[in-house]
């Protein structure tokens, strides 16, 4: 590198509070420290969260709201807005006192803090970077645009003056695009995951991790993600229910937790297979629980690009998702895995049962996405291309 690259990564979530965009940041900047890139990471403070313990040298400032609450994506409220209006303003002011810290900040996601920010940072004649999570600016300036159109107008205006936007999938490349971003400004770079972490393991090791979560001898179908609507998680709870095969030799489990898992619990208890279904809440050690698996399944409505299809694909599960977004980009139709239209149960039901019954398919569909993801999806490889648009800014 020519020059040292000092960056401030802004991320509104990071370790220990994660998600998936705070496991992409933390994950990134660790890669990032290793390559010799000087960085520090600004995130909100949380309510009741432990102190940082963090996976290497990582230099996090706090970030005060004026709710410290624990972060809720689906809240639309106006004192969810508030609260982030006032995160973004003490970052603001955080960012100008160390300003002479760095000299790109990179921002994951293009809302509000960004919209705050960005006029002090092109005044202060820095280079910002801005991971786009939705498709288009469109969606990500608006929670607000829908209810207050000059502002959602506004916000996508000031959002068009960032350096470069990240596109992690091609429906958001297309996107932005469509919101009138210049082609040279918009930079395709795919989330990523740690195959070291994730990885397959042997039959005999299966059945261990199996017996000791409690899994015996059933074939397990996994969903691993947040538990909201969007996520279609009842669309695989009933397309379980109408097999009677899968009924008789599988369990349904999912790892995770949200807004709506009563409502889902409540879904198992009422069409009656309770018996078949685990909901495990969070569970830190995923990986261990990816690989005690047989099937992954990803039913979603809409997403950018799914860390847990990721994480499933490169411990080796043949995966079924729904045909939306990021995912297309990641899973090859009957090659390294199985698509189906969003909220088709029978769609689902059927691929399923196919799964269940070809264990040669499992493990050929399994094989492949591995290959895939080590090929195209490894954290150094996408690193790595983080590194070159930097560079690229400060040139």
């Amino acid at each position: 590198m020519s020059k040292q690259i000092r960056l401030c990564v802004i991320s509104p979530l990071f370790h220990p509070m994660l998600g998936g965009v705070g496991r992409q940041a933390v994950l990134l900047t660790s890669i990032l420290i290793k390559q010799g890139i000087k960085l520090f990471v600004l995130t909100r403070k949380m309510k009741d969260m432990p102190e940082f313990q963090l996976p290497s040298n990582i230099e996090v400032y706090q970030i005060p709201a004026l709710r410290p609450a624990v972060h809720n994506l689906e809240d639309k409220s106006f004192l969810n807005l508030l609260t982030s209006l006032s995160f973004s303003l003490m970052l603001a002011c955080k960012l100008f006192v160390m300003r002479k810290k760095y000299d790109i900040v990179h921002f994951h996601g293009a809302s509000l803090p960004l919209i705050i920010c960005l006029p002090l940072l092109k005044l202060l004649k820095k280079k910002v970077v801005a991971k786009v999570l939705a498709s288009g600016l469109a969606t990500e300036a608006g929670s607000l645009k829908g209810r207050y159109l000059f502002l959602g107008n506004m916000m996508t205006y000031i959002l068009r003056k960032t350096d470069s936007f990240i596109a992690i999938s091609q429906e958001i490349a297309d996107g932005l695009k469509n919101d009138g971003i210049h082609q040279e400004k918009i930079k395709k770079i795919t989330n990523f995951v740690d195959t070291i972490r994730f990885h397959p393991v042997s039959s005999e090791e299966k059945h261990r991790l199996k017996n000791a979560l409690s899994m015996d001898e059933n074939i397990v179908i996994n969903f691993t993600g947040r538990i909201v609507e969007r996520k279609g998680i009842d669309v695989f709870i009933n397309a379980f229910a109408r097999s009677k095969e899968l009924l008789a030799r599988c369990i349904l489990v999912v790892i995770g937790s949200g807004p709506d898992e009563g409502g889902m619990k409540n879904l198992v208890l009422k069409i009656g297979i309770d018996n078949n279904a685990r909901f495990l809440g969070h569970r830190s050690e995923v990986a261990r629980h990816y690989q005690a698996s047989d099937i992954f399944v990803f039913p979603s409505y809409a997403e950018g690009m799914p860390n847990s299809l990721l994480e499933a694909m490169a411990c080796g599960l043949p995966v079924i998702a729904s045909k939306i977004g990021g995912v297309v980009d990641v899973v090859e139709d009957g090659k390294s895995g199985i698509l189906f239209e969003p909220g088709d149960v029978s769609g689902l039901a059927s691929a399923m049962v196919k799964l269940l019954n070809d264990n040669e398919l499992r493990l050929k569909l399994g094989a492949e996405a591995r290959k895939r993801i080590v090929d195209g999806f490894s954290i150094d490889r996408i690193a790595d291309e983080y590194i070159r648009l930097y560079e690229r800014l400060l040139k």
